[in-house]
């Protein structure tokens, strides 16, 4: 059976079939509609309550995006515009929850899908479908939770909840196949934060496959099999071991230093959201943390800010188990493509255009400050260090760094200990800051360019239209060139300038972010062994060379020829 590769990998295992019993949702007239209405709730509470159960039992490795799904399965279950109408019409037409659950949804459903302008609010059509089955389960009894098979298993569905990946054993599960899903479905979205192979659109694989079947699946070709041959297997752990060996031949970078085989140095840092994920950066030798995500905090919280302190503490427990290795936490980033529900922005025809992040957080001191003010406590226990997003102009810098001095006067007056030295950088994400990137760089102590922003920016290429994807390429020759010049006017004001998008892990094109003088990469964990050994490939003065020949490039094709000559070559 062939499929479409959405996550890649191989895997050979069990066959999970995840299924969704039938439950009829024919409107029914109810005797007692007061008595119908607490059967609602008691399943809605049991429900807020198993949702909440995932939640806790993510460990800190787990994508935000994962948690900002099941957080907002919790703001439906509290939502009047949601729950309150499935209780409305429950007591006005005197009708079983199970119909009114179904119709609600559906209304719901149609109303986020006829978004077309807001992807956000359209991509949580699957969170709704996903919590109206969930709360039909438990008013029928028939529950959200099927035993697992006792060993390693492929989960295979027509298109798996997002809830229901959350809750399964990821020591157990090993793949995912899906008849139906799309590409950027939360099912996909969660298989590529666990790290594990998907296939979607495998037409068919549900009749093909029966309980207790071996599945080989291959997320390279594209196809699944069931019950494979002697060959196949063996042709499987063949690959098996290549990875086991590749795993191993990297383990011995994880002490070594971040410097090309002519002493120049390119530290490698992380992109991390938790102070959990801290302890790992560490054990996988990464160098610092080169952005952490604080949104995670605020998306987490159902209807206020995290309090300053709980902040502090989780900055602080980072910054420990670093190890006085560097942490460089982003100020909150909201707005965009990241919603959060007590921060009400609004709705926004273009809101990647919007009111987001900085321009939101200058607004709100009683939102940033406290954030600040937790970022300088915990400076007291490593090298934080503070970033701002969505930078355009020096007047922004100007008042985030006014805003910062506030915090400053306060804590001196309350006796509390801060870091009064903390360097403040900035994130270069928007073709406002890189054209002046010379004078932003004499306003800030470092320059962090989110590369997947600057793209979706300079190209006008939304990054999440798969249709614009050719535009959004980290190949661009435009987008390396203003990358450079970016460099430049870091270099010449001597501040360090960090990648931190996803180009930053890109192999082809390491060599020139040495030779265009970036101090420090910021990649996501798994691969920081892997960035490292490519450093300590290189020689500057060959990467130099390489450079010269990019930057006069015209076309992605041209630089993707340049880029793989040099890497057979080098």
């Amino acid at each position: 059976m062939e499929g479409i590769v959405a996550a890649p990998g191989m895997a050979l295992a069990q066959a999970y079939i995840v299924t969704q019993p039938e439950i009829s949702t024919e409107k029914r007239t109810v005797p007692d509609a007061l008595l119908e209405l607490e059967r609602l709730k008691g399943a809605a509470s049991v429900c807020y309550s198993q949702v909440e159960d995932i939640m806790s039992g993510l460990d800190g490795s787990v994508d935000p995006q994962t948690v900002e799904i099941l957080d907002f399965q919790l703001l439906l279950l509290e939502d009047t515009d949601f729950i309150g109408k499935i209780e409305d019409a429950v007591a006005a037409q005197e009708v079983n929850a199970e119909y009114a659950i179904h119709s609600v949804s559906e209304e719901y459903i149609a109303m986020l899908d006829g978004m077309t302008d807001n992807d956000y609010l359209r991509g949580r059509v699957a969170d709704v479908a996903d919590l109206s089955q969930r709360l039909i389960n438990e008013l029928s009894g028939v529950g959200n939770k099927t035993a697992e098979p006792d060993g390693p298993y492929i989960a295979v569905g027509r298109d798996i909840a997002p809830s229901k990946v959350a809750e399964l054993d990821k020591r157990k599960l090993k793949g995912i196949v899906l008849e139906e899903g799309g590409i950027t479905s939360h099912c996909v979205i969660l298989a590529r934060s666990l790290g594990i192979p998907c296939l979607i659109e495998a037409t068919g694989i549900l009749v093909a496959l029966a309980p207790g079947d071996t599945l080989l699946l291959d997320a390279v070709s594209g196809k699944a099999l069931s019950n494979p041959d002697a060959e196949r297997t063996q042709a499987y752990h063949e690959y098996a071991a290549g990875r086991e060996k590749e795993k191993a031949s990297l383990s011995k970078y994880i002490g070594l230093k971040s410097e090309s085989a002519d002493g120049v140095e390119m530290k490698v840092f992380a992109n991390i959201a938790t102070s959990a994920e801290a302890a790992e950066v560490v054990g996988q030798g990464g160098e610092g943390v080169g952005l952490f995500r604080s949104e995670l905090l605020y998306m987490s919280q159902q209807w206020r800010a995290p309090t300053e302190e709980a902040q502090y503490a989780e900055y602080s427990a980072a910054a420990k188990a670093l190890g006085g290795r560097p942490l460089i936490i982003r100020t909150l980033d909201v707005g965009g493509d990241k919603q959060i529900g007590y921060i009400d922005i609004g709705r926004e025809d273009n809101p990647f255009l919007g009111y987001r992040a900085i321009r939101y957080c200058l607004d709100h001191h009683e939102i940033f400050m406290p954030q600040i003010s937790a970022i300088l406590r915990a400076g007291t226990d490593g090298d934080v260090q503070m970033m701002f997003p969505m930078i355009t102009c020096k007047k922004e810098v100007v008042e985030a760094r006014q805003v910062v001095a506030r915090v400053r006067d306060d804590l001196d007056a309350k006796g509390v200990a801060y870091d009064h030295d903390m360097k403040i950088g900035m994130m270069v994400e928007t073709p406002a800051a890189a054209a002046d990137a010379r004078i932003l760089a004499k306003a800030v102590d470092f320059f962090s360019i989110g590369t997947n922003d600057l793209s979706q920016y300079l190209f006008a290429a939304d990054r999440a239209n798969a249709k614009l994807t050719a535009l959004n390429s980290s190949l661009q020759p435009a987008l390396l060139r203003v990358i450079n010049e970016i460099s430049a006017a870091a270099r010449e004001e001597g501040i360090e300038i960090d990648i931190c998008g996803q180009a930053a892990e890109v192999d082809a094109l390491i060599p020139v972010w040495l030779a265009m003088g970036i101090t420090n990469l910021s990649v996501s964990i798994p691969r920081i062994t892997a960035v490292r050994r490519r450093i300590r490939g290189l020689r500057k003065a060959d990467c130099e060379l390489l450079l010269n020949k990019v930057l006069r490039l015209e076309t992605v094709d041209e630089v993707g020829q340049a880029l793989s000559g040099f890497s057979e070559r080098s």
